[in-house]
């Protein structure tokens, strides 16, 4: 079971399923048309796929992992044929499967795509500008933030033809979700913010320190917890005759945020990376199932 969780990861499938699990989960919130999100969920599967495997796989031609102990930069040298195949076969079909979208949909997916493929370029180089996108102070961990939240939020709006004027309660899951994802995006940099501080990246633990960026994540986490109070209350309000969310789904959401705290708290800043990925970005598999369990219907 280890070895093949590891092999997810090292693969780029595990993130790639939390994308879709995390996708669900808001469909679920949103009490959305269950039946129009076949093609939008492989488009989100395999786009993700996409993004992470062309990422890393630059870092890595690139010399830019420093840890060569990583299990993707291992997994890159053994098969480095294989990913190649994966970038392009990844890539073809998103693009195929864009292509039956609705357009608002492709809109918003050619604003955060663009955003995520160009993430670990320097985009700016003709203006004499080396930086990465990424390597811009502070500002990966909200572009991160800002990218999940609108593919599991936005996307399925856009894609069920919702009028976002009539359904207001769309922004303020938005809203919930990209505090979310910073909450557990932050550990991320907490685990590499050595890493960071050798290489002059500028990062919240890597500045300010991984004290604060434990309170920064406590402080997100309570008011997360809070927001999902409040958008059950509304979501429940706006279908009063036919309450879809339980007093379970607000709970089982916030044990997962305490125990995402405590780990945070606890264990963050020196797990090895992918215990870390299995926590964190399994913690939106955990919130799919969370949801799907608890909702009423």
């Amino acid at each position: 079971m280890l070895r093949l969780l590891k092999i997810l990861i090292e693969t780029n499938l595990f993130i790639s399923i939390a994308a879709i699990a995390f996708l669900w989960a808001n469909i679920y919130i949103l009490d959305l048309n269950n039946e129009c999100f076949v093609i939008l969920t492989l488009q989100v599967f395999f786009s993700t796929w996409f993004v992470y495997q062309i990422s890393r796989w630059v870092y890595f031609k690139k010399g830019q992992y420093t840890n060569q102990e990583e299990l993707v930069v291992q997994w890159f040298q053994k098969y480095p044929k294989f990913n190649e195949f994966t970038i392009y076969g990844s890539g073809i079909v998103t693009i195929i499967l864009t292509c039956f979208l609705e357009w608002k949909t492709i809109a918003v997916l050619c604003f955060i795509g663009g955003i995520s493929v160009l993430y670990p370029f320097q985009i700016l180089k003709p203006f004499g500008i080396t930086t990465r996108l990424r390597d811009f102070p502070f500002i990966k961990i909200f572009l991160i933030a800002l990218v999940w939240s609108a593919t599991s939020v936005i996307l399925p709006a856009t894609e069920s033809a919702i009028n976002f004027n009539e359904r207001k309660d769309i922004y303020i899951v938005f809203f919930a979700q990209f505090i979310f994802i910073l909450f557990i995006t932050l550990p991320f940099d907490i685990n590499d913010s050595k890493v960071d501080k050798t290489s002059d990246i500028k990062t919240i633990p890597s500045v300010f320190g991984v004290g604060t960026s434990k309170i920064i994540c406590l402080i997100l986490g309570i008011f997360y917890c809070l927001i999902m109070l409040y958008i059950m209350m509304i979501e429940n309000w706006r279908s009063i005759n036919s309450i879809y969310l339980s007093e379970w789904t607000i709970c089982s959401i916030w044990i997962l945020a305490i125990l995402l705290q405590i780990y945070t708290f606890s264990k963050s800043e020196n797990a090895p990376k992918w215990i870390i990925k299995i926590v964190y970005d399994g913690s939106m598999i955990i919130y799919f199932l969370a949801l799907l369990f608890t909702k009423i219907r």
